[in-house]
Order: C-alpha cells, then structure tokens, then sequence
C-alpha cells in the first residue's frame, strides 16, 4: 500500500540502449542515484547486461554511448539486471514514497522500464504505484525557461534559441560533466541541477513534484485564477494561459483545457462538429493533455512579474478562466467529444508491443512469483502454467537464454525460429545482416577510438550468426 504520510526520496535514474525503438531495444546499463526529500545524496547504482541473443544492436547508439562491455558474454544478463534494479529501487524507497526522476523518461527511460520488466515477468508499473510518482525535468526545465530565465543560466543558441539537451543545461551552469553519455553520470547532471532549481526558482520544483502524480497534475490544471503552460519546441519558448475544461470519461488521464488567448464565448455556438475541430495537441482553442505524465504547467500565481509573460490582460484572462470553470454544459460537451473520437490503434503485431494489453491475472501473478523462485533448470517444467500466452513466451525466452540445456526440443525448436526471425527477418527490429554490412562501412571514416569500437561490433554480430547457422 502506499505510504501516504511518509517521507518522500528521490530516484534519479538514466539508461543506455542498443538503439532508440521503444519496443525492440534493450538497455544495457542504469544508473540510479538515491536522495532524500531535500535532495541529500543518499546512495547510488551503477549497473550493465549482456546482450540478449536476439537483440542486434545499433552502431551508432555504440559511438555514442561506448559500453562496449555488453559485448562480453560473461556480463551479466539482462534478466539478473532488471530484477537487481527492481530490488535495489524497493530497498531504497522502503517506508518512503519515493519520486522517480528522469530527463525525457516519459517517452523513453520509463518506457523501456516498463517493457523490460514485462520481459522478464516482473511488475511494470514500479514508479507510478504504491506511493511512488513520475517527475520528468525536461518539463521542469521548460518551465525554467519560459517563465523563470534569469534563475538558471539558459543554453541560449543563435540570441532567443533554448537548447534542450540535458548537457546543455549542465555545461551553462558551470555543472561538471564526467563520462558524457553515461547513464550514472546523467543522474549526477539531473541532480545538480535538480539543487540549483530548488534553491532559485523554487516554484518550479514544487509544481513539478506536484504534477509528478496524476492527481497533482489534476489540481495545476484547475487552479485559479488558471493555470501557464511553458514549453519549448524546435528550441523556440511558448506559453499559453489555461484552465481545465473536460475529462475523457473513457480514459480519466485524458484532459482538455481552454487556452485562454482565444475567447470561449467563441465556443458556445459552435457546433459539436466545429468544437471537436478545435481540440487539439497545439495551435486549437481547446488543448488534450495526459495527467499521468509530466506536463509543463505551473499555477498562474506562482510566478512572479506574470504581466510580462502575458499576450493579453491579466484581468481579462481571470474573467476568460471564470466563463470556462462556470460553464459546465461547455465542459460536459467536450468530455462527451474526447470520448466518442478516441483513436482505435490496430493490435500489436508482436509480443514486446503487447506490454499494455491487459494485466495478469492473479493465478499468472503467482506463476511469476514461483517462476522466479526456482532454479533455473525447474523453470521450464511450469512453462504450461501461465493462463496468458503472452507470459509463457517470455518465459520459454528467458529460460532458453539462460538455461538451455534444461528444455525439451519442441521449446528450443520454437527460439530458434524466434532467433531467426528476429535477426534475419524484416521487420521494425534491425537486421543482423545490414547492420554488419553499416558496421564495416563505418569503419572506413572511423576515427582510430571508433574503430576499436566498431570492430569489438563486428565481432559479436559475427558470432550471432555463426551461432544461428550452426542451430
């Protein structure tokens, strides 16, 4: 249960990947770093895997990222990664709620997380339940940004041009970077900089670990008099005054809010095909917005000198937010709208897609938890007990991995034919062939550091196909 009257902690964390596919790539380290509620330095982690055999890995994510070591067949597996991960997190948070911190997770990092523990059968929603929440600082840089520029010194590019790169940010305030593109040394940047937001832009931080939980992000978004989004998009700054104005009743994390630069007494006599026209992600009079994830949005009332940031009268927009809170057929018009034209996705085609298609069950619950507690040559013999398909897959995936002497012919024979597929086959996953041919072809431009990396690659792209030509 969550801890509702504990201490808070946060947990910086960062990862690096074989490539930047949501779906099919893998992450081959992570960092974690452990604070306290006033962001004292309490502890940290610094972990890496092997490849997986059916992951080919990008050569330009190697450049960049240079962890070489998941090349070596006697890291550590992925599996024992993610679980120790897992562990790690519960230690740390234990008796406190802890506040997951990442740079651009919300699309990435968190993503990854909760795949990569569906792949491994173990629980995915880690760092948005039992007392845990999601802070974003991409969002709250933004907010810095737009709103509170002379706190921080801004990465300013080309006069009025905010970069948005974490190393950005760091090196124009003076923050030391050590092992750039480090996953550990990512969590020290997030946390400088987490300090300096605290200690001169304070508002900032407060609504970000606010809007860190849905019903936080619930609460900006209904404050009056209204609320101000900061964004920066294409390193260009926009704002615009809102306030809450419908709720998908379908999906609740679904949100809209009125921008308050366009008149809502425009809206009254729209039509409900003419309103729905004017919901939008930007540029419409009616915005959506995703409360379980961070958004760029902090109470009107907290920022100081608001006029200067304001395109109209600060009175006006407080009679403009008022006719949008009182006018509740208006809000009832569009929830109705964001529920009857949400987008039917098709289904995913294959299994590392299918991460949000439905929960376990109790009984397949339980199978994990047994699953995980036996040994590794006991764990093929209750491949037949999960209910769900999907689980069984991954189990018979992990047990072939990592323990495949102790399955029978029919399992093994169905990994092969997952091996090849995967690294043969076309499809959204890279394939093993091409990406040999581009590693060798980089090789000729190469700088003498590159190479060494390239060719530690090559090497190991070779032996995945030595290996599934010789199944």
């Amino acid at each position: 249960m969550a801890q509702l009257n504990a201490d808070s902690c946060y947990i910086f964390t960062d990862t690096e990947t074989t490539g930047l596919d949501i779906n099919f790539s893998q992450i081959i380290q992570i960092g974690s770093l452990l604070t306290d509620e006033s962001l004292n330095e309490e502890n940290t982690q610094d972990i890496g895997c092997k490849l997986l055999p059916w992951i080919v890995p990008s050569p330009e994510a190697y450049l960049v990222h240079k962890k070489v070591e998941s090349l070596n067949e006697d890291s550590m597996s992925h599996y024992e990664m993610m679980k120790l991960l897992r562990s790690t997190w519960l230690e740390w948070s234990k008796g406190r709620n802890p506040v997951y911190v990442t740079y651009n997770g919300h699309r990435f990092d968190e993503e990854l997380f909760r795949r990569q523990f569906f792949w491994n059968l173990l629980p995915l929603y880690m760092t948005n339940t039992l007392g845990a929440s999601r802070l974003d600082m991409l969002s709250t840089l933004q907010l810095v940004a737009n709103f509170f520029p002379d706190s921080l010194n801004l990465p300013i590019f080309d006069e009025e041009d905010v970069s948005m790169k974490l190393t950005d940010w760091s090196q124009a305030n003076s923050i030391e970077i050590e092992n750039a593109h480090d996953a550990l040394a990512d969590c020290v940047q997030m946390h400088e900089l987490a300090k300096l937001i605290i200690e001169r832009a304070n508002p900032v931080w407060r609504a970000s670990v606010k809007g860190s939980s849905k019903t936080g992000n619930f609460e900006i978004l209904q404050s009056e008099p209204f609320a101000m989004i900061g964004e920066v998009v294409r390193r260009k700054k926009f704002t615009y005054p809102v306030t809450f104005c419908g709720q998908n009743p379908k999906m609740n994390n679904e949100v809209a809010v009125a921008d308050l630069y366009f008149d809502p007494d425009q809206l009254e006599d729209l039509t409900d095909s003419e309103l729905l026209e004017q919901i939008g992600n930007s540029g419409t009079a009616i915005r959506k917005v995703r409360i379980n994830k961070s958004i760029p949005v902090i109470a009107s009332d907290q920022i100081p000198d608001l006029e200067k940031y304001l395109d109209i009268p600060h009175e006006q927009l407080i009679d403009r937010a008022r006719k949008v809170r009182e006018n509740i057929k208006l809000q009832t018009r569009i929830s109705e709208l964001l529920a009857s034209n949400q987008i039917n996705y098709p289904p995913p085609k294959y299994l590392e897609q299918t991460v949000y298609s439905g929960f376990p069950s109790d009984a397949d619950d339980l199978w994990m938890e047994r699953f995980h507690t036996l040994p590794w040559e006991e764990r093929s013999k209750v491949l037949d007990g999960f209910e769900d398909t999907r689980y069984k897959e991954l189990a018979e995936r992990l047990v072939c991995a990592n323990n495949p002497e102790s399955v029978k012919h029919e399992t093994m024979s169905r990994y092969q034919n997952f091996l090849n597929q995967r690294l043969y086959d076309k499809g959204p996953w890279p394939s093993l062939e091409k990406t040999l041919d581009k590693t060798r072809s980089m090789m000729i431009d190469a700088t003498d550091e590159q190479k060494e990396i390239l060719k530690r690659l090559e090497k190991n792209l070779e032996k995945k196909s030595e290996f599934i030509q010789s199944l």
